[in-house]
């Protein structure tokens, strides 16, 4: 007994090992679903390939293209395997797997081994160029390194499910990055993609685009308690910090060289947006978007002196305190775009107006933010334009803003000597400058010829064809070599309004219905000078080269330069030379600045005011009532919409053609004055029309006996084809024999 009952252990342990070997080896993907996760994997890759090294982009790409090729002469093996062996147990074996899929299959031709060295490897390369690229960065490369890596060991349900979440953390890393309205359509898009073809792993009975329809209905009906949640959630601060992304950073830097914005003027990413209210946007001359000043020159490059931050309060002191005359305040909301740097932007000389956490005033008149920007975020200004900047000079700025290497350029330094002695006044200096590069043969081009070590001696009498960076650079050089304090300035100028055109409503006011976007290829530099009595004043030695650039934006010829050097078919001078592309490109911007002002930058302070507006004063009993009364009541509706989409449907019941024939003859006899009872079979009702109309008698039996036979007999598909057009012609006589019959009768 006792060796019976051992023998029944080790029996029942082999067959649950087995079970589980079972298990294990019969994960199989059907061929559509491994095609479609691949796929995925391109697709999930794609959407961050710009933030990915060459090399990694490289490494990637290799391992898309082997698994594709694995899969694909697994699949040519499946259907050779099936062609030799037709009808044989073999062909039926691979018949099978290759119906079910090709997953293992391709696992088989990859060693382990060789996998692990070459994730060593990538690791390793990954370690080493950290440093470079920054911790965001290299924990992207490593996500994206073993998502391509995972596809080689698809062994398990556990394996498939790994490589799911990994492309759902690439989508979510790609929001780091960008979030704009475009941008978070394609990753919603490739979200629906990916779980569609988690469902088809569960489904693949069932048609891809009927999968499809259930995801999509599925997100829909999760959006209504997303939506609820993100109007009355409370918007926390986030636990940790996005690590600094160094190739991340955009737009201008803290040092800049004569040709360093020309190069920014290529891009056509969007740097910030400015609404302006009810009020009149300002006269395009006036939209000198200011962000870094910089003051230290060392022959070469310029950059940013390390400023005292200072306060709100101080910096309004600081625009007002000398000043007797009356400005008049223009209030506006910037949206600005991820940069991953610090600087704002601002019409100067401006104050933070609202809620000022996390942004500071700086004594150059520049706005800076506390923190990296990371995402997308919104502030509100009070610009005095008419208002002067820094009556007083300090010393310590007066020397910094007069020194430059002596003898770097002596040239210039010859030249502002002259300056010196021939204009006594300081705007009149300044003016002779100006009135030089516009009488002489100066050009204003986005590729101007390479200067030796950034010469600002040979851009100025030899190639005399340059950006703002060379016109301003060497200015400002004259001005400080000839003894008047000067700094260079970099910022964006412009901006292309978005809108309806302002107009005057019954009122007398003028009302504005539209934004500014102002892009990376606004991107601008230019001069002050100090003047006693004055402050400083800005001076664009660019208007004095290319007064169209300063007064109403970029010339036809600055554009088709843009056009070249990016050589792309939706550059800006095509799109603004093609009505129909270019309006339908206004109309998409004015829904992603609807979608960053309301989502994107939809803050803590605008969640309460909404709030507030809504139930009145908030206390923290009824933001926690509001907010557990809206959850449960959009569990409900959740509820409630899931049992309505899940009732059991009424079927529409379908009849076959013979079926809707027979039915027919009833009908026509019903008009006769004979009716067939339910209850009465379709023999008993043929013995019925015998008796009561015997010249129907033998058409009508014949429509019944085929009725009979292609309800209840066995017919193969042709016989039943054969037998519906017997039928078919059986009903033809029968109605011609009916009308003859009342014929007869009339």
């Amino acid at each position: 007994m006792m060796l019976f009952k051992k023998k029944k252990k080790q029996l029942s342990k082999g067959t649950s090992g087995n079970v589980n070997s079972k298990t294990r080896s019969n994960f199989y993907l059907s061929r559509q679903n491994t095609w479609l996760l691949w796929l995925c994997q391109c697709l999930n890759i794609a959407v961050v390939a710009m933030e990915l090294s060459t090399w990694m982009l490289t490494i990637i790409a290799l391992s898309l293209a082997w698994q594709a090729l694995l899969l694909q002469q697994n699949s040519d093996r499946a259907t050779t395997s099936r062609g030799k062996h037709p009808g044989t147990v073999q062909s039926n074996l691979a018949n099978k797997r290759h119906s079910h899929g090709l997953s293992k299959q391709l696992t088989t031709n990859v060693s382990p081994v060789v996998l692990g060295i070459f994730a060593l490897l990538g690791c390793v390369a990954i370690a080493l160029t950290a440093k470079q690229v920054g911790i965001l960065l290299s924990m992207v490369h490593l996500l994206c390194f073993s998502y391509a890596l995972k596809g080689f060991e698809l062994r398990t349900r556990r394996d498939f499910y790994q490589l799911l979440l990994l492309g759902l953390f690439i989508l979510a890393s790609a929001l780091i990055f960008r979030q704009d309205l475009a941008f978070s359509l394609i990753i919603f898009s490739l979200l629906i993609l990916n779980l569609t073809v988690l469902l088809q792993f569960f489904s693949s009975e069932k048609a891809f685009a009927t999968n499809l329809k259930v995801v999509v209905v599925l997100l829909g009906q999760s959006a209504l308690l997303a939506m609820v949640l993100f109007l009355v959630f409370p918007r926390l601060s986030p636990f940790w910090q996005v690590p600094f992304a160094k190739s991340a950073e955009t737009g201008l830097s803290d040092t800049v060289k004569p040709g360093d914005i020309a190069n920014l003027t290529r891009s056509t990413k969007l740097a910030f947006r400015a609404d302006f209210g009810t009020q009149k946007v300002p006269d395009y001359a006036q939209l000198y978007w200011r962000a870094i000043v910089l003051e230290n020159y060392d022959g070469r490059q310029w950059r940013r002196q390390n400023k005292v931050t200072t306060n709100n309060t101080a910096a309004r002191s600081i625009i007002f305190d000398a000043s007797n005359t009356e400005v008049l305040p223009l209030t506006y909301q910037v949206f600005v775009e991820a940069s991953f740097q610090k600087y704002l932007f601002a019409l100067a000389p401006a104050v933070v107006t609202g809620n000022t956490s996390g942004i500071t005033a700086q004594t150059d008149y520049t706005i800076q933010s506390s923190t990296i920007i990371s995402q997308a975020k919104s502030y509100r200004l009070t610009s005095y334009l008419t208002a002067p900047l820094a009556l007083e000079l300090s010393p310590q700025s007066r020397q910094i803003n007069l020194s430059y290497p002596q003898g770097s350029n002596p040239r210039l330094e010859q030249l502002a000597l002259q300056l010196q002695h021939n204009y006594v006044d300081v705007q009149a200096r300044a003016q002779a400058v100006l009135t030089l590069i516009n009488q002489q043969n100066y050009s204003y081009t986005l590729q101007p010829p390479l200067l030796i070590n950034n010469s600002l001696d040979q851009f100025f009498f030899d190639s005399q064809a340059g950006f703002c960076v060379h016109y301003a650079s060497a200015f400002t050089f004259l001005m400080r070599a000839s003894g008047i304090p000067a700094r260079l300035v970099t910022g964006y100028l412009g901006g292309e309004y978005n809108g309806v055109t302002a107009e005057v409503n019954s009122a007398g006011k003028i009302v504005n219905k539209g934004h500014l976007s102002i892009y990376q290829y606004d991107a601008h530099a230019w001069s002050e000078i100090w003047v006693a009595g004055k402050g400083w004043l800005r001076i664009d030695p660019t208007g004095a080269v290319d007064p169209q650039r300063v007064n109403i934006g970029w010339s036809n010829q600055l554009l088709q330069e843009q056009a070249e050097l990016n050589n792309s078919f939706f550059s800006l001078y095509r799109m603004k030379n093609i009505t129909w592309l270019n309006t339908l490109r206004l109309q998409f911007d004015a829904l992603d600045y609807q979608w960053t002002r309301w989502v994107i930058g939809f803050t803590s302070q605008q969640q309460y005011d909404l709030l507030k507006h809504w139930f009145g004063k908030m206390v923290p009993w009824k933001l926690a009532l509001i907010i557990a009364v809206t959850l449960v009541l959009s569990m409900l509706m959740l509820m409630l919409l899931l049992h309505w989409l899940n009732r059991p449907k009424v079927k529409k019941q379908t009849f076959a053609q013979w079926q809707i024939i027979y039915h027919k003859a009833i009908d026509r006899l019903a008009k006769q004055g004979i009716e067939k009872p339910l209850a009465m079979t379709v023999n008993d009702f043929a013995k019925k029309i015998r008796q009561q109309c015997p010249e129907l008698a033998i058409v009508f039996t014949r429509l019944s006996a085929s009725y009979n036979r292609l309800c209840y007999q066995t017919l193969s598909i042709s016989e039943q084809e054969k037998q519906a057009v017997t039928m078919q012609q059986q009903y033809h006589h029968f109605i011609q024999v009916l009308k003859n019959s009342d014929k007869k009768h009339l």
